[in-house]
């Protein structure tokens, strides 16, 4: 058998004929002028090959049936209507016959095909004109036994009503006698629905199956009862590995563009999955500013744009209570709160090529009480969509989804489950929010999000700079308003949920950007590792007290339940090619676990986050591991609510899953307590920490496509430092404002050494802390600068700085400078005496980069 499907053949055809000058690639006239809208080249094409076909003497045999596999989104109801009149005009069909499977896709299509007054009317706004005769859309109920001149007689079904009426025929009604005579066009959208028979290799079905397979037959008998009789159907999704499906369409397949193409085209927006540990309540907030965020983006650049929200769930209990929870978030929202919010992000998301990090940053930078004056009108009941009410698809709801571009749509957010999976076309779609409570982790579930995602990555063509662009140009520029060409996927971080995503979206042809970055990793060498001042030296960073510890006496006061509840499953079994599970017991009941001293501490030891002297730091009221695992206000108050099959009990568990449900506890915790705890100072004490403990190997990851860097500091390099002793690491992992610096420090290593025995350069990446003395702002020195001589041990705090941030971190600068200034500077040293040192900030501007050499020089030579 052929393995070629129709459209490589008919593409190697086209080729053959454009050679020999016999093929013209013009789409007639009356086809481009009665469109809306311009084709793109490969709406060209399929209408190319789709004419190709029906131009052959053996149309009615070869190509009477035919399937246009397009990916969702590529615009194939706008092909659907040019082979309507083209059929119309160039074959004299006048009757059309359009069905799916739903009925939000009829309204859709209704008025896609005949509201002249919507923005996705497919035909010329003041009619259809051919060779200056205006044509008649008329919808029908029945088709006419004459028909009248210049009329397109074309109605409008599901499959099921379709299937219906033409097995209970009634009066005046539609019936096979009455199609009988007539040459019919039928048009099928989202033409998989109707495979049952052919893609099933059962014997039994389900009665949906048994209902669909009815379909099949209907559709296959309406084709067979005219010879000239067409079927051109139209789908995004048929399994061409199925081999039934495949042995069917490939010599039907008149044209085929996948998401692949697509993407790779331009066409779409950037796909982007967001993967966080965050709770709903949270994913939900910063969904929402990242929304605004665009908006904001697209405001300043004077693009007046609407970004929505889709808020999916799996559950519609879940989705309701999502969007009651959403529309309190909202509502509640103080100055306060939000600027808490901002904060916690700036700490958290540091990485400047993150999404996170620059919406963050240009929030800190708005005035907030007008941020959440704009949330609040636009985020509120009036500006939210419930799509799981059983109202929900009447006909103003449909059209109103269907119309999320118009300016006088006041739709922001919606929230769903499972009904917008087809038949959606919406454009200004930017963001899919994944509500995690009760998810499943299946592929049936990421097949049907990942088509979701498709349909979401329409292109949203804005004007800019007075030009209007229907494919991304922002792909290799570090313009903000590459936000806008981007849909967002905000999910859970959950390893088996991202495997099972990712095959769903290869198997849609879906290309998923997760901000692209590589890793690289710098090494202690081996002999600076054995060295005596590396094994046995200190780091001298200054000690914090906090401001307010009376406010941390508990869990709940880190927002910590201590009714913690758990779903515990003994078994799923899973027959193999079966998506189906099959799990222990239906019928579950609660039980109460309160771990004792020993789970507890076992639990701890395999954390290192509650290891005392980090703890410590965010929970300064404690004196003791002994306080926090038996008070009740901490840990001895903790009970575990755990959901167990009726045939388990607490008592049934092994001390092993027993620890395993207090490292759940434990891991839950951990993330409200770094999320909440409390802001400290920093003090004038300085105290040594173990070097060796506290520089380690390192791991960076950053942007592969260095062009993309939003400042050109960004940039990194990779320099080989194996041949330079001085220097701790075998790499640096730099930027090229940080490789002239190391370059700089280079060229004053030999008089460094005339004056010091020991000279060393260490990098900090992220690991050595300073806090501003009687301030709470804290930061992390670039380099570290070790000088030892017979009397003394330096440290010298270095700082590369970009000309942008000089202002912005010159408290940085103030603080490494009083460092030598300051007369109750106090170190905690042993016996060897220590001096801290502070440089002014090295930069790439010619007179601050002088002030550091001047000032590096007086200081250390």
């Amino acid at each position: 058998m052929n393995n070629e499907i129709l459209h490589k053949t008919i593409e190697r055809s086209f080729n053959d004929l454009l050679k020999t000058g016999h093929l013209s690639l013009e789409i007639p006239a009356y086809i481009t002028d009665n469109l809306s809208h311009k084709l793109r080249p490969y709406q060209e094409q399929a209408l190319r090959q789709f004419i190709y076909t029906q131009e052959s003497n053996t149309a009615n045999i070869s190509f009477n049936h035919l399937l246009f596999h397009m990916a969702t989104g590529t615009g194939k109801t706008l092909v659907l209507a040019a082979t309507i009149l083209y059929l119309f005009k160039e074959k004299g069909y006048q009757y059309f016959l359009f069905f799916v499977n739903s009925d939000a896709i009829i309204k859709k299509t209704y008025d896609n095909l005949t509201n002249t007054s919507s923005s996705k009317y497919l035909f010329r706004k003041d009619g259809i004109f051919i060779e200056g005769k205006l044509i008649t859309i008329q919808i029908v109920d029945v088709f006419p036994s004459i028909p009248a001149e210049n009329t397109i007689y074309l109605k409008l079904t599901t499959i099921q009503k379709l299937h219906m009426d033409l097995t209970n025929p009634r009066e005046n009604g539609l019936t096979y006698d009455s199609l009988e005579n007539i040459n019919l066009v039928l048009l099928a959208d989202e033409a998989h629905h109707i495979n049952v028979i052919t893609k099933s290799n059962k014997k039994k079905f389900t009665e949906k199956e048994e209902q669909e397979r009815r379909w099949e037959y209907t559709v296959n008998k309406l084709l067979n009862l005219n010879p000239a009789n067409r079927l051109l159907e139209f789908t995004a999704t048929i399994d061409l590995s199925n081999d039934a499906l495949f042995n069917k369409y490939c010599n039907k397949i008149v044209y085929q563009y996948d998401l692949k193409k697509f993407m790779s085209d331009g066409y779409s927006k950037n796909i982007v999955l967001l993967r966080t540990d965050e709770n709903d309540e949270q994913k939900m907030m910063h969904a929402m500013l990242l929304s605004q965020y665009k908006k904001y983006i697209a405001k300043e650049n004077g693009i007046n744009l609407k970004p929505v929200i889709l808020f999916k769930s799996n559950k519609i209990a879940t989705s309701r209570w999502a969007n009651e929870t959403f529309l309190n978030l909202v509502k509640d929202l103080t100055v306060g709160r939000l600027q808490q919010v901002v904060q916690q992000g700036l700490a958290i998301y540091q990485n400047k090529e993150s999404i996170w990090s620059r919406m963050f940053y240009f929030y800190n930078n708005k005035d907030l009480a007008t941020v959440i004056r704009d949330l609040q009108w636009d985020f509120n009941e009036q500006t939210t969509l419930n799509a799981n009410d059983s109202s929900f698809l009447s006909e103003s709801n449909a059209l109103l989804l269907n119309s999320l571009e118009e300016s006088d749509n006041p739709i922001r957010a919606i929230f769903a489950v499972a009904k917008l999976n087809e038949g959606w076309d919406v454009l200004n779609l930017f963001d899919i929010v994944r509500i995690s409570e009760g998810a499943s982790n299946t592929r049936t579930t990421t097949d049907s999000e990942a088509q979701l995602i498709g349909r979401g990555a329409r292109y949203y063509p804005f004007e800019y700079k007075g030009e209007k662009s229907f494919t991304r140009r922002f792909d290799e520029s570090p313009n903000d308003l590459k936000v806008i060409e981007t849909l967002h996927y905000h999910t859970i971080n959950e390893n088996a949920y991202i495997q099972n995503l990712y095959k769903s979206l290869e198997s849609a042809d879906i290309q998923v950007k997760e901000d692209d970055y590589i890793r690289i990793e710098a090494k202690i060498k081996s002999d600076i590792r054995k060295a005596e001042w590396f094994r046995n030296g200190k780091i001298y960073i200054n000690k914090v007290v906090p401001t307010t510890p009376d406010d941390y006496k508990c869990l709940e006061d880190y927002n910590i339940s201590t009714s913690y509840e758990i779903d515990y499953e003994k078994s799923i079994e899973q027959l193999y090619g079966s998506k189906r599970e099959i799990k222990s017991s239906t019928i579950r009941h609660v039980q109460e676990l309160k771990p004792n001293k020993r789970i507890w501490q076992k639990a701890i030891q395999r954390n290192r986050f509650y290891r005392f002297d980090n703890l410590k730091n965010y929970i300064p009221g404690i004196t003791s591991m002994k306080e926090f695992i038996e008070k009740p206000n901490f840990l001895g108050g903790v009970t575990i609510k755990v959901s167990l099959p009726y045939s388990l009990s607490i008592d049934n568990l092994s001390p092993n899953e027993h620890l395993k449900m207090a490292e759940q506890f434990l891991s839950y915790a951990e993330k409200n307590i770094r999320n909440n705890y409390m802001k400290e100072k920093g003090t004038p004490i300085f105290e040594g920490i173990s070097m060796s403990e506290q520089i380690q190997d390192y791991v960076l990851v950053f942007n592969k496509i260095t062009s993309r860097a939003n400042n050109i500091e960004e940039v990194k390099n990779v320099k080989d430092m194996r041949k330079h002793p001085w220097y701790i690491y075998d790499k640096a992992i730099v930027n090229r404002l940080e490789e002239d610096f190391i370059d700089f420090i280079n060229n004053y290593v030999e008089e460094l050494k005339k004056k010091y025995n020991e000279v060393y350069l260490i990098r900090n990446e992220k690991k050595v802390r300073l806090v501003e003395i009687d301030g709470t702002r804290g930061f992390m020195p670039d380099f570290l600068l070790y000088l030892r001589d017979i009397g003394c041990t330096y440290q010298v705090f270095l700082e590369p700085k970009g000309p942008h941030l000089l202002e912005q971190d010159r408290w940085k600068e103030d603080f490494l400078l009083s460092l030598t200034s300051r007369s109750d500077i106090e170190i905690l040293a042993e016996d060897e005496n220590v001096r801290l040192l502070g440089i002014k900030f090295y930069s790439s501007d010619s007179k601050v980069k002088q002030e550091f050499e001047d000032d590096f020089k007086a200081k250390l030579l």
